[in-house]
This record gives structure tokens, C-alpha cells and sequence, in this order.
């Protein structure tokens, strides 16, 4: 999807105007995947994607953060949400058009963590350039049994509900005991049909 994105020929075209970010949410990550590092992580993608004037050779190499990291720096603090979420908004002003990515979103905490970004991304996707065009385009992914998720972004959203073909999901389970039998564990073909069928029918759609 990223890729896609990248390759796309509205970024190709209107570079630098477009920019794409993106986060995906690891389970086994989540006590790194605070709101205020993932708002970082955005913000240094945009940043390092925006371009500066060449003949400005005094400027700081990131003018949006060196400001607010001085300023913390000397105190010995980290930046807050609501200042994190402030630059987000600032930088996003320089392009005409921002592309997130919030993959896996459902893998946020959930009682901790997603109750502050699904307001987040509401806001953003609420962000109009001078025009009046949405100035972030967001993109989202998550698997359907998440009630906030949904009560939260259908209003806005597009939903493209994603289900694997079962003629792939059979060439996954048939390489899968290709590797077994390698092992030297036998496998009838009888057996082998099973198998398929049952993790074909059993994965409804997942």
C-alpha cells in the first residue's frame, strides 16, 4: 500500500506539494507506540520530505522543530500530545496534500492509546487547505470487529471491507505442507486435502 502510494502519479506530479507517512501498529511494540511517538514518527517522515530553499544557509535543518526542541531540550523535557499534534497540523500546511497510513489500527491499546487517536484522526481528516479541500487523505486498516473504530470513522469513511480469495488462501496451505514434507513428515494427499479444506472453510473471510 505504501509503495502504491509513493509511486502513484499524484505524488509524482505535484511533488514536493503531496507527501505520504505512515505507522503500523505492532502488538508486540505497544508500549513504544505511545500517541507522542507515533505523532514523532509522522512528523520526521513529513519533515525530511519538505524542501527548503537552497540559497537559505542559516536556516536550522528542521525550522518546524528545532524551535520546540530547544526550548524543551534545556528544560529536560519530551514534548506533550497537544504540541506533537500542533506541529503535526503546521508542518501538514506545507503540502497541498498529506497521505497517512494507520495499518493495523486495531492493534492499538484500545482503553488507552486508540481513545486518543481516533479523535486525532477525525481532526486531521477535517483539515482544509485555502481551497477547501481535504488537506490530509488517511488511510486506515483494521479488522472489523472493532466497534469504536468504526463508530468513530464511518461517518467520514469509505469502508472497502477486504476479503482473501480462497483460491490464495489454499496456495498458502499447500506451501506450507511443501515445507513440511521437505522435513521428511509424511503427508497423504488425502490428508493434504483435508487440510486445505478445513483452513479454507474455517477462515471465513479472515
Amino acid at each position: 500500500m505504501i509503495k502504491h502510494i509513493q509511486q502513484s502519479e499524484v505524488l509524482a506530479t505535484r511533488k514536493p506539494k503531496a507527501a505520504v507517512a505512515h505507522v503500523y501498529f505492532d502488538y508486540k511494540h505497544r508500549a513504544r507506540q505511545t500517541p507522542e511517538n507515533i505523532l514523532a514518527q509522522l512528523i520526521k517522515q513529513l519533515e525530511f520530505q519538505k524542501e527548503y530553499p537552497s540559497t537559505i544557509t542559516d536556516m536550522p535543518p528542521m525550522p518546524h522543530i528545532q524551535p520546540l526542541y530547544d526550548r524543551l531540550h534545556k528544560q529536560c523535557k519530551r514534548p506533550v500530545f497537544s504540541e506533537l499534534q500542533g506541529m503535526l497540523l503546521s508542518i501538514g500546511e506545507g503540502f497541498d496534500d498529506v497521505y497517512l497510513v494507520f495499518e493495523a489500527l486495531d492493534e492499538c491499546d484500545e482503553t488507552t492509546r486508540r481513545t486518543v487517536f481516533l479523535p486525532l484522526i477525525t481532526q486531521l481528516s477535517g483539515s482544509l487547505t485555502r481551497e477547501g479541500k481535504t488537506r490530509f487523505k488517511i488511510f486506515v486498516t483494521n479488522r472489523p470487529n472493532c466497534v469504536d473504530i468504526q463508530n468513530a470513522l464511518e461517518p467520514r469513511a469509505l469502508k472497502l471491507p477486504i476479503i482473501p480469495d480462497p483460491a490464495d488462501m489454499e496456495l498458502v496451505a499447500r506451501a506450507k505442507i511443501t515445507v513440511v514434507r521437505q522435513k521428511g513428515i509424511r503427508i497423504s494427499v488425502q490428508l493434504e486435502q483435508d487440510i486445505v479444506s478445513a483452513i479454507v472453510h474455517s477462515a471465513d473471510g479472515m
